[in-house]
């Protein structure tokens, strides 16, 4: 603005200087005007090219801005797709969970449900069990020998893995001896032993074998097995009668 005011006042002087004539120092003056008005002109196209460069240099910055906005919204629209995709991961991870749980708790409660079935499974094998032992247990205590030892042949056949198997089969050739049914007998005792060499009554059967072989006129047989009961268990009470029947 400034510069166009100093353009008019040199306008103004020319003016004025063609209406009074020209002298020496006119000139100079006139000339030095001529200088002004040149460095005026050419500040105003300095200008005139500055502001074209700030206007190429603001437009440059805008279209900077304007990628940088866009890449920014780009880099936003990513982050909300990233975002949006790890919310889905993690929904389907949390309902992937909960399947597990699920399957965890079915699994649990099909567990419990046959150990409960297995237990009172348990408890009824048990009650069976013991019963038809009892009413074995109670034909012999009664005399019923035979009945007895077909009861404890059933025990023995339903049951062969159980603890009271041990002594069934005991009982059972004791059925067959009380009725003096030496070969069952035998067969019954021998059994036992061959079954359960470590068994309950491994020193009672041994001396009951060599009773029916004393019954079956048997006696070197009789005596082959006391002796084995002697030399296995010799503080037995099986064994002391032994010795005093072998000593007789």
């Amino acid at each position: 603005m400034n510069l166009i005011k100093l353009s008019i006042v040199i306008g103004l002087v020319f003016v004025l200087l063609a209406g009074n004539g020209c002298s020496s120092i006119t000139l100079i003056r006139i000339k030095e005007l001529k200088q002004v008005e040149s460095r005026v002109d050419s500040l105003n196209a300095a200008l005139s090219s500055t502001q074209q460069e700030l206007l190429k240099g603001q437009k440059n910055q805008d279209e900077l801005l304007r990628l940088i906005r866009a890449d920014q919204q780009v880099r936003f629209d990513e982050m909300g797709q990233k975002i949006s995709s790890l919310e889905g991961s993690l929904l389907e991870s949390k309902y992937r969970l909960s399947q597990i749980d699920k399957k965890t708790q079915e699994i649990q409660d099909q567990w419990k449900a046959k150990a409960t079935a297995d237990s009172n499974a348990t408890t009824k094998l048990n009650t069976q069990m013991d019963k038809l032992y009892q009413i074995a247990a109670g034909d012999f205590s009664a005399g019923r020998f035979e009945l007895a030892a077909n009861g404890f042949s059933d025990f023995i056949k339903q049951f062969p893995d159980e603890s009271l198997s041990d002594e069934a089969t005991y009982w059972y050739a004791e059925c067959w001896y009380a009725k003096k049914d030496w070969d069952k007998a035998e067969l019954g005792y021998s059994d036992y032993l061959r079954k359960y060499r470590e068994g309950k009554k491994v020193c009672q059967a041994l001396y009951k074998l060599g009773l029916v072989f004393e019954g079956k006129k048997q006696i070197d047989k009789r005596k082959m097995v006391w002796q084995k009961l002697i030399a296995a268990f010799p503080t037995a009470q099986e064994s002391l009668a032994a010795k005093a029947r072998l000593g007789k």
